[in-house]
């Protein structure tokens, strides 16, 4: 039996799973046992935690996988060595090793940041957040000052959104390094953004980051403080730490490096997708942290896995086409096309597209369909 392990249950582990399960059934070949191993039980919607949690943001794991023949290990990997796969003490071999480990949001190396500060990195994060600000007096000028620390994307999600939950009387601060909020969006976003922050009352604080925190008190660089029970850390993505115990050659973020068709560089029998690698969509552009990148990548992982296995030729990755859908809450959102982010729809038809996105297209299908037609939507998918 050749084995194929996938490590990570999100958006890029899920897609390889499916992929590589696809890719077995198309080639007969039913000695290949694929086995993917996730420290959590669901497929978690990481794009939508800026919303209120709800348990849609969630799908089992367990019945997609079985329904694909896939088996599916709840372990968080620990260790990748020698071609074994350590998970809490169980020791998973591999013929090929698709790494889908994803990525998490470091708090700052400042004092009482995690004790005191909150995040929607994760679903628990999410409902530890929606829990205390259910306890807030908003009328109370500390209980209903919020600060959101970080003006890209999950920042600008997230207060415009605090905005709806919240209503008209919460004090609501955005803060960034950066000379405008949303300023990574680029020049064709950031205009939408300032005018919707101004619409919905958020106060915006630029050129300063957090310098400390303290109960009731969040002081800046430049010496001012807001008085605030709440501070919300929105502040980028690092890699998992499994990347460090494949290669030296990281980038910034902590991501692999590798080969067009996924494969990590050095590490024949090793692909990576996702948040753990940095992979060229075209010839001028690289990878983002975002399940835009992760579900193709994914795929294409999943599927090189079982072709390398059988000696078949690879397929390289390419992603040319790129958009994102900005959400604004009671603004509406931001739709755009290419890397220059060319404004395609804005307010209200904007909103009607991230709802669709966020919805549907980033969902899997259910095991409900049946292992022929999630088949059959991996290939159209990938085609």
């Amino acid at each position: 039996m050749n084995r194929i392990v996938i490590i990570g249950g999100g958006f890029a582990g899920t897609w390889a799973a499916i992929s590589a399960a696809a890719a077995r059934a198309k080639t007969g070949k039913s000695d290949i046992d694929i086995c993917l191993i996730s420290d959590a039980a669901h497929l978690s919607i990481r794009p939508r935690f800026y919303e209120k949690p709800s348990q849609d943001q969630l799908v089992p794991l367990q019945p997609l996988m079985d329904e694909i023949g896939v088996q599916f290990e709840r372990a968080r990997a620990d260790e990748i060595m020698g071609g074994h796969v350590q998970a809490e003490g169980k020791s998973f071999a591999y013929d090929r090793l698709v790494l889908c480990a994803g990525s998490h949001m470091p708090f700052p190396a400042i004092s009482n940041a995690q004790a005191l500060g909150y995040s929607v990195d994760t679903f628990a994060e999410a409902r530890r957040l929606d829990a205390h600000l259910g306890t807030l007096d908003i009328s109370d000028p500390s209980e209903g000052t919020i600060v959101v620390v970080g003006a890209s994307f999950t920042g600008i999600e997230l207060v415009t959104n605090l905005r709806q939950r919240l209503g008209k009387d919460a004090k609501l601060v955005v803060v960034d390094q950066a000379a405008v909020a949303g300023q990574s969006l680029g020049a064709n976003v950031s205009p939408l953004i300032a005018d919707a922050l101004s619409k919905l009352a958020i106060k915006v604080i630029t050129n300063v980051s957090l310098a400390r925190l303290e109960d009731g008190e969040a002081t800046f660089s430049n010496g001012k403080s807001i008085k605030t029970s709440t501070v919300i850390f929105a502040t980028g993505f690092s890699a998992s730490g499994l990347t460090r115990q494949l290669s030296d050659n990281l980038d910034a973020d902590g991501r692999l490096l590798v080969d067009p068709d996924l494969r990590v560089y050095g590490q024949s029998n090793v692909f990576a997708a996702g948040d753990v690698a940095r992979a060229k969509t075209d010839e001028d552009h690289s990878t983002l942290m975002s399940c835009q990148h992760a579900m193709p990548m994914g795929g294409v992982a999943g599927r090189n896995a079982v072709l390398d296995l059988l000696g078949k030729r690879t397929i390289p990755y390419a992603q040319p086409f790129y958009a994102t859908c900005l959400d604004l809450g009671p603004a509406g959102a931001v739709f755009t096309h290419g890397w220059d982010r060319q404004v395609q729809k804005a307010g209200s038809d904007g909103a009607a597209k991230k709802q669709e996105i966020n919805t549907k297209w980033i969902y899997p299908p259910s095991p409900a369909i049946g292992a022929a037609k999630i088949f059959e939507w991996i290939e159209q998918s990938l085609a």
